[in-house]
């Protein structure tokens, strides 16, 4: 049943592929944000053609919307936006031009449009203030904890396909008297490691961001140190602990900028929502659901 929306009509074919859109996110969605979201297989697949309806018909009248802002896109503005969309493709060379390129020209221009009249919504949308801050923070302070952390930098002789294990390990046991003789250990992971650059330095991680293997050692140092050669199932390290920091919940000056943008996004989907519930109200919406006799129904 092909929808008509401001007397534009809208093929079924397009609420199809928003649904097909939409299983493939379910799809990728983990349990745990399913179950969250109230959300089992029987009951979005019953909802399936209806949210892929509504989601064409919001995305239809806000192009619509954008479509009446005369003043012009300059060249230069569509150039850059279209050298985005190639590199998102792999660069010119991969990116497929299947369609006329003044036609992507002008999908673009569309999308630079409508990015203007989000722009333009969403400009009145007020920072939070201070005490909607920690308000936030205080009702979701659980969600602000952190496990304890290393950060740590490691040295890696790989056994596979190229290295066997004898090999790997007598590479590794002439690192060590590098590191044993005083060589810095950052230096000698950019000479030696099969996993080069920055020292070795893998930042800050918990438990379970690494192997097994790797974190029962390195969670179990002192800051400073280095441990001895020691086997994972990718082959052999050495680590260095930089630092470690115990389990804490981070403090409203620690956590305040990341509410602000949340909260700032949460207002700002809401002014979207609500200029587009607008928009509903005065569109003429209909959908076609006896195209032989000419009969249409307002929805």
């Amino acid at each position: 049943m092909p929808l008509v929306i401001n007397g534009e009509r809208i093929p079924d074919e397009e609420i199809a592929r928003e649904a097909q859109s939409l299983q493939q996110t379910f799809a990728q969605m983990p349990p745990e944000v399913r179950e969250a979201r109230g959300l089992d297989a029987a009951q979005f697949e019953s909802n399936l053609w209806g949210w892929s309806k509504e989601n064409v018909i919001e995305r239809v009248l806000l192009r619509q919307e954008a479509a009446k802002d005369t003043a012009p896109v300059p060249d230069e503005e569509i150039d850059a936006a279209l050298e985005q969309i190639k590199k998102r493709h792999g660069g010119s060379e991969q990116f497929s031009l299947s369609r006329d390129e003044s036609e992507i020209r002008g999908d673009v221009e569309t999308r630079v449009r409508l990015d203007r009249l989000i722009g333009s919504v969403t400009s009145k949308v007020k920072p939070p203030k201070n005490k909607d801050v920690a308000d936030f923070y205080r009702k979701h302070k659980s969600d602000f904890a952190l496990p304890e952390q290393v950060r740590a930098a490691h040295i890696v002789k790989n056994v596979d396909d190229k290295t066997d294990e004898a090999t790997a390990r007598e590479e590794m046991r002439k690192v060590e008297e590098e590191i044993e003789r005083g060589d810095l250990f950052e230096e000698v992971a950019d000479r030696h490691s099969d996993c080069p650059g920055n020292g070795g330095d893998l930042g800050y991680f918990a438990r379970g961001q690494m192997v097994d293997e790797f974190d029962e050692v390195v969670f179990n140092m002192e800051p400073g140190s280095v441990s001895e050669v020691f086997r994972t199932s990718f082959g052999f390290h050495i680590a260095k602990l930089h630092e470690k920091t115990p389990a804490h919940v981070r403090n409203l000056q620690e956590a305040g900028d990341e509410i602000k943008e949340e909260l700032l996004r949460r207002k700002s989907t809401k002014a979207i929502e609500d200029f587009v519930d607008r928009l509903k109200t005065e569109a003429e919406i209909e959908e076609i659901v006896a195209a032989q006799a000419n009969i249409a129904v307002k929805s």
